[in-house]
């Protein structure tokens, strides 16, 4: 598991905004989830988004937290947020990731990342 307390795991700094950007899907009034989550999988793939880092463990067990509770989120820090996004990724299919996790748990990931550009 990797140390969630160290800042030379995070990645890019542009990596980070690029995907926090992507919170303005949300204001649009013709919003694709499956294409909010495309345009995730595809910038975290490209730019090998904490793909180093082990963090299954934090996520079965914090993250499952986060999951609960989405407002948890709002609070954050930003590796928190990274290896859950990552470990999301990492670990699941698309199309499971659409049945399982509702459109607001990003919503509130990516409003918090944008406080982190």
């Amino acid at each position: 598991m990797s140390n969630l307390h160290q800042l030379n795991i995070l990645p890019e700094q542009r990596t980070i905004n690029l995907i926090a950007s992507y919170s303005n899907d949300f204001e649009r009034d013709n919003f694709d989830y499956p294409q909010l989550l495309e345009k995730l999988h595809t910038t975290i793939s490209r730019n090998h988004f904490m793909d180093q880092q082990d963090n299954a463990a934090w996520m079965n067990h914090r993250g499952n937290d986060y999951l609960a509770n989405p407002k948890l989120f709002a609070h954050a820090p930003l590796t928190y947020l990274c290896a859950f996004l990552s470990e999301l990724f990492k670990n699941n299919q698309l199309d499971d990731i659409e049945k399982n996790i509702e459109p607001n748990i990003f919503e509130a990931i990516l409003k918090r990342l944008n406080d982190f550009k």
